[in-house]
């Protein structure tokens, strides 16, 4: 988690680049949000916590919104970053899936970068700015999925006949899940979550994943599909082949 940055006013606003100053704005401008909330942050906010003048952040940035925007792909960049990092460590694809939909899901109900996401979604609808950078942070993620997909399918490790269309329905579910569990309390928990992620995604590549997630995560995978068996035992699910999407249909 990032750490709020120390105020411009004890490092000698003078002495700093432009570039140097400029982080130090994004960085502030970051914190202040994760407390109040984008439509609750002001550049006066953000001022005041750096210890410098409103003047000095319009210098930088023409407007609040420009900031925020500014600041929400800041922070983002540079946790994509991070997870890249930890995913490229993996030694096998499905150890690369798996750890890429570890670091999807939230940590807990009080995440805050998935705060940080679900309030910029909200924020988007009202500010172009944002729009534009949460769908392309978006499609980066999408794509970072689909791109692991498709390698392992071309090493012979996956089996998936469109991994984008998969990409979309395990990022879907991952985002739907997120916000109930990030935004309620009681719904359900980080291990039953990811058991249904790891589930969905188990179908869409056609490999065992589960026994390289965290124990309790595995144990509840194997919880759901015994339920699931025993539920569906007298009916199958036929794929359309035009949108994807399951039809359970009864055996005969």
């Amino acid at each position: 988690m990032h750490r709020p940055a120390t105020p411009l006013a004890s490092r000698g606003v003078a002495k700093q680049s432009a570039g140097a100053r400029r982080l130090d704005i994004l960085e502030t401008a970051c914190a202040v949000v994760i407390e109040r909330g984008f439509a609750a942050t002001r550049i006066s906010d953000v001022a005041n916590r750096l210890g410098v003048s409103s003047s000095l952040i319009h210098y930088h940035f023409d407007s609040k919104e420009s900031l925020l925007a500014a600041a929400f792909e800041h922070y983002a960049r540079k946790d994509v970053e991070e997870m890249i990092a930890d995913i490229d460590a993996a030694p096998t694809h499905a150890e690369r899936l798996v750890r890429l939909l570890e670091n999807y899901v939230p940590e807990g109900s009080d995440d805050l970068e998935w705060k940080l996401w679900i309030d910029a979604w909200g924020e988007a609808l009202r500010n172009p700015l944002m729009k534009r950078i949460s769908q392309q942070l978006d499609e980066q993620s999408n794509a970072l999925l689909e791109d692991i997909i498709t390698d392992g399918v071309r090493q012979g490790a996956f089996e998936c006949a469109d991994p984008h269309v998969s990409s979309a329905r395990i990022t879907a579910l991952i985002d739907g899940l997120a916000v109930q569990y990030a935004a309620h309390d009681g719904m359900l928990d980080r291990s039953g979550l990811l058991a249904s992620v790891l589930a969905v995604a188990e179908r869409e590549v056609g490999a065992s994943l589960v026994h390289l997630a965290n124990p309790e995560s595995a144990s509840r995978v194997q919880e759901q599909g015994a339920s699931a068996t025993t539920r569906d035992s007298s009916a199958r699910v036929h794929l359309c082949p035009r949108c994807g999407a399951g039809h359970i249909c009864p055996t005969h």
